[in-house]
């Protein structure tokens, strides 16, 4: 879903992707089912075989978009050799991600937010999982001193400040940050200090 750039020719698919086009350019409370299948080109019926609501498409649609996010980022990590760098390469592609697809990053950053229960639990999960991702990348350079409980919290600490950064340049022009590369920098030496001072 990702990068998904035309509508696609299976009917769940297309009803993902015409929930991503509908959310992100209307808005998740004046998007309706209706205006969805009209998108979708199916009909309330094949729909409602997928989905029980609008709220459900969107907890799905976040799932698959963060899954596929999340992917992105390990893949950048795993190849980046360098230990020094990998926190940076994943900050990097996240970012490349969120500047590049600005669909996805508004629907997985904004317009998710406060939808349904429902939505806030597949959130929750996600930032779970990256505060996860960052918490492996660094648990083993730190010092056995440490606790394993600090490093989770500076971990979540962390995704939401690279979250809330990004949510307040991507679509924000005129602030002096004129690439992402310049942002990834930033925030890649803002974790690293994060830990430095844990370890300290």
């Amino acid at each position: 879903m990702l990068f998904i750039t035309e509508m696609p020719k299976e009917a769940k698919e297309k009803i993902l992707f015409a929930g991503l086009v509908l959310f992100t350019n209307e808005g998740f409370k004046n998007t309706s089912v209706l205006d969805i299948v009209e998108l979708a080109r199916v009909s309330k019926t094949t729909f409602y075989q997928h989905f029980t609501s609008k709220e459900q498409l969107m907890a799905h649609l976040f799932a698959v978009l963060a899954a596929e996010i999340m992917e992105e980022v390990k893949l950048a990590v795993s190849n980046e050799h360098r230990t020094a760098y990998k926190a940076y390469a994943g900050i990097h592609r996240y970012i490349e991600i969120c500047f590049t697809n600005i669909k996805a990053a508004s629907l997985v950053l904004v317009e998710s937010v406060g939808v349904s229960p429902e939505v806030e639990k597949v959130r929750s999960e996600a930032h779970r999982r990256f505060a996860g991702m960052m918490f492996e990348m660094v648990q083993g350079l730190l010092p056995k001193t440490v606790l394993e409980q600090e490093i989770r919290i500076v971990s979540q600490a962390m995704v939401g400040a690279i979250n809330e950064v990004v949510i307040q340049n991507y679509n924000d022009e005129g602030n002096g940050i004129v690439h992402f590369d310049e942002l990834a920098r930033l925030l890649n030496r803002m974790v690293i200090a994060a830990f430095v001072n844990l370890a300290n």
